[in-house]
């Protein structure tokens, strides 16, 4: 199954290396929502290769209904095409193709991820996992990190409309973070905690949807890491890519402590 997601990674890789790329033209657009043409093929490239590999999916993505590959499928699989469009559309180098596969029966959770993969479309950087197997970068093992401080820490911060007392908390009260940074790709973001690129990745009010994080929270997981919402809870189920979430993740269970007192004081 990694193979297979590892070949649409590869396959929408090379569509943005292609001459027909164009990071401006729109596909659909509404007062809601615009669709670029770049997301459109790119998606049509992965729903392509699911059906063409003889396996049974339920493909749930982003821009369009939820459907089935056969009859009766034996696996779900949560799209994201590219994450990170604006960056694409704004010609900033990073961005993701974010898979992740669950049995179709099991509820849609990053602990119930099969195989997961996060690809980064311009360096093509892979992280993988496979549930029980741990997570892999470029076929190298994931370690997450040991920090533990706040001051020390390195964290991707989602600043994009989120809570303004919790963004105040974690960057004005001392101990602040550390460090911040922010790709502009939420899948990315996360999946740099599984290799401890990131101590954490922190996203909070209720903003980001599964798409743009179930792939990555397994990895995360896999790895050793910590994943949960707001509150320290585990993620309840995706049951449609409206659902809106937060999250803290994190490389140890002493930072990720540490992050959810700063947020409960904001």
């Amino acid at each position: 199954m990694l193979e297979l997601l590892e070949q649409l990674f590869r396959q929408v890789r090379a569509y943005t290396q292609a001459e027909r790329y164009d990071r401006k033209q729109v596909y659909a657009r509404s007062s809601k929502h615009t669709t670029m043409q770049f997301d459109r093929d790119a998606e049509d490239l992965i729903i392509n290769g699911l059906s063409a590999s003889g396996q049974g999916f339920e493909i749930i993505t982003e821009e369009r209904p939820t459907f089935a590959t056969t009859e009766h499928p034996q696996y779900r699989i949560v799209v994201d095409p590219i994450d990170g469009s604006t960056n694409v559309e704004r010609g900033i180098t990073t961005a993701a193709v974010a898979l992740a596969v669950l049995p179709i029966d099991a509820p849609v959770t990053p602990e119930n991820v099969q195989w997961a993969l996060v690809g980064e479309l311009f360096t093509g950087t892979v992280f993988e996992a496979q549930k029980g197997g741990g997570a892999f970068r470029n076929g190298r093992r994931c370690q997450v990190s040991n920090t533990s401080n706040l001051k020390d820490c390195v964290a991707g911060l989602n600043l994009d409309g989120r809570n303004g007392d919790t963004l105040r908390a974690l960057l004005t009260e001392n101990p602040r973070l550390g460090i911040v940074r922010r790709t502009g790709s939420s899948a990315i973001d996360s999946v740099y905690v599984a290799s401890g690129t990131y101590d954490a990745y922190i996203d909070i009010g209720d903003e980001i949807t599964g798409e743009s994080f179930l792939a990555s929270a397994n990895i995360v997981l896999e790895a050793g890491g910590i994943v949960s919402d707001h509150e320290g809870q585990p993620l309840r189920p995706i049951t449609s890519l409206n659902d809106k979430f937060s999250l803290v993740m994190a490389g140890n269970k002493k930072l990720h402590q540490n992050i959810l007192a700063r947020i409960h004081k904001g």
